[in-house]
């Protein structure tokens, strides 16, 4: 299966070179898998690229879009940016999927407005997969601080599709991060989600999850807002690097390890869009392009399309 990813290799805290070298370590490594890559960057830095297979192409852009950008305004102000270029490559079919370790808001908005959302899908979210022992499906982690009840029971539909394809999961059990684990517990907000997940048909909602329960396998795909989630996922980040400082050898703590993650799911656009890390290195740009490869292969964006199509044309019928 012939697969074309989009990299944008501007905009992230590591030098463009840098973060290249990861993507043609993958390059290399998956030829033949099918796998090909249009590096997406500015001239300058066109000139400070390795050397590359046949299989990477170079497209050029005039702009980048910086991290302190403000997301609201790229699409007016830097439409000639890579980022936006490398999500157009995608939206013109050059590209099966884009990756980039740049402006995370940018990159959701460029994907919103370029790409577009599944339709059915209200907001797109990020949905990481936290390896611990019996990992599970994190989203919203941070594309969206707010949400309302139906947003959180698009994640939790969302979701459970992911986990059944990219983990295996049959029937997947969703849980809602909280306080507690008795319904009346947390905010006006968990409270009405508690109540229209009960009510769901599609998903297979198990309740409250509470934090010091995640490790241990109590859902396979927990729901929340951006602002929980994102929260929780650098406080798990955060273990590894304790870890680190003491001088712990631990492979459950490893498996922690961003780089060793790559990337995240924007969930719910078209295509596949994975966002990397800021600081993004060499390993981390390596195993983002090949879970972007796994993920096309998958091929959980039409899992989820074709869910809510479905979904649209039984409530016509009713």
């Amino acid at each position: 299966m012939k697969i074309t990813v989009a990299v944008d290799i501007m905009g992230g805290d590591n030098p463009p070179s840098e973060l290249a070298k990861g993507a043609v370590d993958a390059a290399n490594e998956f030829a033949s898998q099918g796998l090909n890559l249009i590096l997406v960057c500015t001239e300058d830095a066109k000139a400070q690229l390795p050397k590359l297979p046949e299989n990477v192409s170079v497209e050029t852009a005039n702009s980048i879009v910086e991290m302190t950008d403000d997301p609201s305004v790229v699409m007016k102000e830097k439409k000639d940016s890579t980022l936006v270029t490398a999500v157009t490559l995608c939206k013109e079919g050059r590209a099966d999927a884009v990756v980039s370790a740049g402006n995370t808001g940018a990159l959701f908005t460029a994907s919103s407005l370029i790409i577009r959302r599944i339709k059915g899908v209200r907001r797109a979210a990020l949905a990481s997969i936290i390896p611990v022992e019996k990992p599970y499906i994190l989203l919203d982690c941070g594309a969206n601080l707010d949400a309302t009840p139906e947003i959180l029971q698009l994640y939790a539909r969302m979701g459970s599709i992911y986990a059944e394809v990219l983990l295996g999961r049959e029937n997947p059990r969703v849980g809602l991060l909280n306080n507690g684990t008795e319904p009346h517990k947390g905010t006006a907000l968990y409270q009405e989600t508690y109540a229209l997940l009960s009510q769901d048909e599609n998903i297979n909602f198990v309740g409250n999850c509470e934090g010091k329960s995640l490790p241990f396998g109590s859902c396979d795909v927990l729901v929340c807002d951006g602002f929980m989630g994102n929260v929780l996922l650098k406080l798990s980040e955060s273990l590894r690097f304790i870890a680190k400082a003491r001088k712990i050898d631990d492979e459950f703590l490893d498996n922690l390890n961003y780089e060793i993650k790559g990337g995240t799911p924007a969930l719910g656009v078209n295509d596949v869009v994975i966002v990397g890390h800021g600081a993004s290195t060499v390993l981390a740009l390596r195993n983002m392009v090949h879970q972007t490869e796994l993920s096309i292969k998958a091929g959980y964006a039409e899992d989820i399309r074709q869910a809510f199509a479905e979904e649209k044309t039984n409530t016509a019928e009713q």
